[in-house]
């Protein structure tokens, strides 16, 4: 799986490094606004690992106040922050609560959210595809900003296994056991959060289960659309927007979303062995160019990088 990519304000001019630090969170984790309660000693730095179908963080900081304005671009994850040294206070989607180490929260990138800290702190930030979450775990994103306890009951299986999981990995542990968390945090989350007991609501998960069956049944064809998707699953085109609507996304966006994952599976797995237009047109695209540019905005890499091996780099 590979060493874990790091970024550390360590070497950067003392009169950098907010600017700097600034920049990388916007970047990897949210916009935000970093404000140091002790400016002149104020040091941050941050790991990362890509899996299969999350992204794990782990931003290490001195004591500062963070503020997040809502941002829309941001509407295609979903965060889950376990506190894992150190407290914090959070505020989002009109709650506060304090984590204590082992607590967790569910918070969304797209609305607003301020949070502070008075000691060094640690967190692993769990960066969910709200595609996938809206699949698995429709009702998760009613759970923001709710604090989760993270030392009784599923709450405790969940944030000792995020919080090993992860001592693990910063040890240097890349053995082939990662490979397998994809497999195990999702169930996990799910006994976690629970399923909601609203029989409306319910219907709803299982109309947007249809939905995504729908998409992943026809998912390679090019002229997959909201009518097709409507028609297949009884309901109007109007009503697939709607519930799209809802997730922040539009199915035309979220198609394209599972094409370039499927390609990116794809380019991993086979290599050199598959051709970078095969690819693009076997997963749905009829046109490279923008096959290209829509992987470069997701990835952060060019497709055929992404196909050497040559992931980006934090500090690239």
């Amino acid at each position: 799986m590979g060493a874990l990519e790091e970024l550390s304000t360590a070497s950067v001019a003392a009169r950098d490094r907010l600017p700097f630090w600034n920049a990388i969170a916007e970047r990897m984790v949210a916009p935000i606004r970093v404000e140091p309660l002790e400016p002149a000693t104020f040091q941050a730095r941050i790991y990362r690992k890509r899996f299969r179908d999350f992204e794990l963080l782990s931003p290490c900081s001195m004591p500062a106040r963070i503020v997040s304005s809502a941002d829309h671009s941001q509407a295609g994850v979903l965060n889950i922050q376990v506190q894992h040294v150190g407290r914090s206070t959070n505020h989002t989607a009109g709650r506060t609560c304090q984590l204590e180490e082992g607590d967790f929260l569910l918070y969304d990138p797209s609305q607003p959210l301020w949070l502070s800290f008075e000691e060094p702190t640690q967190a692993v930030v769990l960066r969910l595809p709200l595609a996938t979450v809206e699949e698995r775990l429709p009702h998760l994103r009613r759970m923001a900003g709710v604090k989760m306890d993270g030392r009784s009951g599923p709450g405790a299986i969940f944030s000792s296994f995020v919080r090993g999981a992860w001592s693990q990995l910063e040890s240097g542990d890349a053995s082939t056991w990662t490979d397998g968390l994809s497999d195990v945090i999702w169930p996990l989350l799910d006994m976690t959060f629970g399923r909601p007991a609203d029989p409306e609501e319910s219907r709803r998960e299982e109309r947007r289960r249809a939905v995504f069956a729908a998409i992943d049944k026809d998912l390679c064809d090019p002229d997959l659309d909201t009518r097709r998707i409507a028609a297949r699953i009884g309901v109007s085109p109007r009503y697939v927007q709607m519930l799209f609507a809802e997730m922040g996304t539009t199915p035309t966006a979220f198609i394209q979303s599972r094409r370039l994952e499927l390609a990116a599976r794809r380019l991993e797995r086979e290599g050199m062995g598959a051709t970078i237009t095969e690819v693009a047109f076997d997963a749905g695209f009829n046109d490279l160019s923008s096959f290209c540019r829509a992987f470069r905005r997701k990835f952060e890499v060019s497709a055929s990088d992404y196909r050497a091996g040559r992931r980006r780099k934090l500090d690239s």
